[in-house]
Formats: structure tokens, C-alpha cells, sequence
């Protein structure tokens, strides 16, 4: 008798040969993680959670409609006029693109890593920050601040989605800053 991790295994396996879907568009597509299955791959068993949405995703899959037979499955990154993602109703908690893992411990990055990692410099990051548009920092006492890894993670796949087509267009000007008449 197969446990439920080799049934989940054998059930992703099948549609990823039947749809000839690659890995990491499934895990894009069913939970917003394109590493997912890679790490399925390597042996990390995903949560109940995680599994039961890649399984509502493969149900409901219809290749007619871009990957999804209702909206539920739809991983866009539209907001609600009612504010619901925002205000952490149940809402937000069900369309998290993903889970936070519990089994690792909490990493806290010191600014030099997080201007490596983003891209950003010191003073970008600061901005961003009071703007609102940057996760905020971590007291550790005194003057040390640090971000905690995943916050710093989830707001580059954030970026990585709003920049293929997932956000909204920003208007921006041509090279020299002045617009053309």
C-alpha cells in the first residue's frame, strides 16, 4: 500500500507527463513557488497544506483556460476593492503565493547581505522602508538593525512577479529624466 507522500508524488508525475508541464510551472501555478518541486525532488516532504494545493490545482486543471477551470486557482496578483490581503482576513491566509516553513530556524540578515541580495543600495533600502515599499527592520538593540531572511525573501519574489506581468505598469521616463515633447 502506497503512503500518501508516494500517491502525491505519482499523482504529480502523472499530469506533469500527461499536460507535458514542466516542474517549476506547476509549483509556479499552484502555489507561487517555482522551487517547489525541486525540493520534492530532493527529498523534503511538503505540508498538507502545500499538497492539497497542488492537488486542487491538478483537479481543477483545464488547459483551455491558462492552467485553471475557476478563479479560485488563479494565482494573479490583482488586490480587492475591499481590502481583504491587507487586512489578513481569512482571505489573505488561503492566497498566500507561500507558506512560511516553521522547520527552519529564523535567519536575521545584516544590512550588507540585504543590499547584496536586493540589488539595493543603504540608502534605497531606507527609503523604500519609511515609504512603505521595503519590509522593516529588526530591533536587535542599540543601533543594530537586521531584516529577518524571509520577509527580505518573499519581498524579491514579490518584485520577481510584479516584473513579469503580475503588478501594475509604472510610468517611466527615458533616459536623462526628461520626457520627450
Amino acid at each position: 500500500m502506497e503512503t500518501l507522500e508516494q500517491q502525491f508524488n505519482s499523482r504529480v508525475s502523472a499530469f506533469l507527463s500527461r499536460t507535458g508541464m514542466k516542474p517549476t510551472a506547476l509549483g509556479m501555478k499552484a502555489v507561487g513557488d517555482p522551487s517547489l518541486m525541486r525540493r520534492i525532488d530532493l527529498g523534503r516532504s511538503p505540508s498538507l497544506r502545500t499538497a492539497d494545493r497542488v492537488l486542487a490545482f491538478i483537479d481543477g486543471y483545464d488547459p483551455d483556460a491558462g492552467g485553471a477551470r475557476n478563479r479560485a486557482h488563479r494565482r494573479g496578483r490583482r488586490r480587492s476593492s475591499s481590502g481583504t490581503e491587507r487586512t489578513g482576513g481569512t482571505r489573505a491566509k488561503r492566497e498566500q503565493p507561500m507558506e512560511r516553513d516553521t522547520s527552519k530556524p529564523v535567519r536575521i540578515l545584516r544590512s550588507p547581505e540585504v543590499e547584496a541580495r536586493t540589488g539595493l543600495s543603504r540608502s534605497t533600502i531606507y527609503r523604500w522602508r519609511v515609504a512603505g515599499r521595503f519590509p522593516p527592520p529588526v530591533v536587535m538593540g542599540g543601533r543594530t538593525v537586521g531584516w529577518i531572511e524571509s520577509d527580505v525573501d518573499a519581498w524579491i519574489r514579490e518584485r520577481a512577479v510584479d516584473s513579469r506581468g503580475g503588478g501594475t505598469a509604472v510610468a517611466r521616463r527615458p533616459p536623462g529624466g526628461r520626457t520627450r515633447r
